[in-house]
């Protein structure tokens, strides 16, 4: 039986593998659009129960985040990719500040179908800025969704100015 981190090892490595095709990867952006997401279903069909809302919500948001933005981290997750969205263009503690009632939304999300909603701007942010996201343990925390992911992400968010002597 397969886990889910092989689970999502397994997806992001389909993903992967089929980055240069423009097709898919167009079909599969419009999985951030409620209206033209269907587009995106034939290649999550065989990953995922359609019929679930929570499953395709994870499998699509993953493959619509990776579509606008194939470059993979190995490490981090979503706390750490927001925290360098706040403080990018040197504004540093500033806009971490700015940023704070984005992140904070996004940590009051109460099902994943929410959250999943809430990403697709930070999401389409880290995209613009260039910032890599580690898609494997993004699906896992999408996937997880609740008290220790969000302790994790905050943790990622708001705790690397500790270790940096900072705060």
């Amino acid at each position: 039986m397969q886990t889910t981190n092989d689970r999502a090892t397994a997806f992001v490595k389909y993903l992967s593998d089929h980055s240069e095709d423009r097709g898919m990867m167009a079909d599969l952006r419009r999985g951030f659009s409620e209206s033209q997401a269907h587009r995106a279903w034939p290649y999550l069909a065989s990953w995922c129960d359609l019929t679930h809302s929570r499953e395709r919500a994870v499998f699509q948001t993953v493959a619509a985040a990776f579509a606008h933005h194939p470059v993979v981290a190995g490490e981090g997750d979503l706390g750490s990719v927001l925290r360098r969205i706040a403080m990018g263009d040197k504004r540093g503690q500033e806009g971490l500040a700015t940023f704070d009632g984005h992140f904070r939304r996004l940590l009051v999300c109460d099902s994943v179908e929410e959250l999943c909603d809430h990403l697709r701007g930070p999401l389409r942010a880290a995209a613009a800025k260039g910032i890599p996201v580690n898609y494997e343990q993004m699906f896992n925390d999408l996937w997880y969704w609740g008290e220790k992911v969000r302790l994790r992400w905050a943790a990622s968010y708001w705790g690397e100015a500790r270790e940096g002597g900072e705060a």
